[in-house]
């Protein structure tokens, strides 16, 4: 029977599926709604000294099933969302509560709601300050300075040198959350020429699908290079992809694009999602899993010279799927045996076929 609770900083969560900050988060009765939902643990939306003042429309769905948007952060003045924050402080579970942007609105804010609220830790966004080190360092410091619960640093992804940040706030900070929304990137509709957003060029930043391998990779980093924990947010649509966070070296993942799609029953079904895979695969808890990754690293087989694939003809059903994804055309199904075979002239040793056999029939070998 696997264990889904864990322990982050002392904080106590029933299973390590939370919001992230967003629409999906922007009011008390869409936090509660999570919690029914099943997270275990709630992420308020970004609240920062003055109000945002975003015009509409500001979602819009993109490629590869994610999402694009040019929203800021809440729209509800801090003052006011204070109350919406301390009724869900009341509802039993660990409540994050998410600030910006600058040292003096952290320090600010951070005083205000420790005294009004009393969250279980926090967490500041470096979205709309700069990509130099130091104001980041300073942003830590002065939040570190208001509170007395534990603070996590939100990583943006375009920030240069990501490694040489984490390693910098580290001593600062209580953990990291990685990643926020990439961009700005732009699409729009071919039939009118026009983008559905409501941003002075019409960009906005992309979440959901597009962006997990490129949050797989930065949680991968900061993971690295300090044992501090970190939560993977970043394209989680399934079970499946918390594994992978988990894997790369996160404690915790945080959703908000698939709650905006789906629904708040997202979290418990993707909880539930995570319960049953390490208990198929036989693990009692996330630990066991976590930063598997990087440990099995060292396993992988490079090559140094050109290999070939090799097909187990035992497990092949002759279906095609590696045939229509050789762009070198060489591979074919035997007519006489239906089953497929490689022309070993043509291969190249990509690997590409590999990943696209239902029966994981494919394999690279020395030529």
């Amino acid at each position: 029977m696997s264990d889904l609770k864990i322990t982050i900083n002392n904080i106590v969560f029933a299973n390590p599926v939370f919001t992230a900050p967003g629409p999906n988060v922007r009011s008390a009765e869409l936090m509660t709604d999570a919690v029914n939902g099943g997270a275990g643990g709630i992420v308020s939306k970004t609240i920062s000294a003055k109000p945002a003042k975003d015009k509409r429309p500001t979602i819009t769905r993109t490629y590869c099933n994610g999402i694009m948007n040019c929203e800021t952060w809440s729209e509800i003045p801090a003052e006011i969302y204070i109350e919406h924050l301390k009724k869900i402080k009341k509802l039993n579970i660990p409540l994050i509560v998410s600030m910006g942007y600058s040292s003096e609105e952290v320090s600010f804010l951070g005083s205000l709601v420790e005294n009004e609220v009393s969250p279980d830790a926090y967490e500041f966004s470096t979205h709309y300050v700069g990509k130099s080190l130091a104001p980041l360092i300073e942003i830590a410091k002065s939040l570190r300075q208001a509170v007395s619960k534990p603070i996590f640093m939100k990583i943006s992804p375009t920030f240069p040198d990501i490694k040489s940040l984490v390693k910098a706030v580290s001593p600062i900070v209580d953990g990291f959350v990685a990643i926020n929304s990439f961009g700005p990137v732009l699409d729009f509709d071919v039939e009118t020429g026009m983008s559905s957003l409501s941003s002075d060029y019409g960009q906005g930043w992309i979440s959901g699908p597009p962006i997990l391998p490129l949050g797989l990779r930065i949680v991968g980093e900061i993971s690295s290079v300090q044992d501090k924990p970190v939560i993977g947010v970043g394209g989680v649509s399934s079970g499946v992809d918390a594994i992978k966070y988990f894997m790369a070296g996160a404690s915790a993942v945080g959703i908000c694009s698939a709650a905006i799609k789906n629904g708040n029953s997202i979290y418990g079904q993707i909880a539930s999602e995570i319960k049953q895979w390490l208990e198929t695969h036989n693990y009692s808890s996330i630990d066991e899993i976590k930063g598997l990754y990087e440990k099995n690293l060292s396993k992988r087989i490079i090559f140094n010279e050109v290999p070939v694939i090799s097909i187990n003809q035992n497990e092949c059903i002759g279906c095609s799927a590696c045939v229509s994804k050789c762009v070198q055309a060489a591979l074919y199904v035997k007519t006489d045996k239906k089953k497929a075979d490689v022309y070993k002239d043509r291969c190249i040793g990509c690997g590409y076929c590999v990943s696209f056999c239902p029966q994981k029939a494919l394999s690279l070998v020395k030529r």
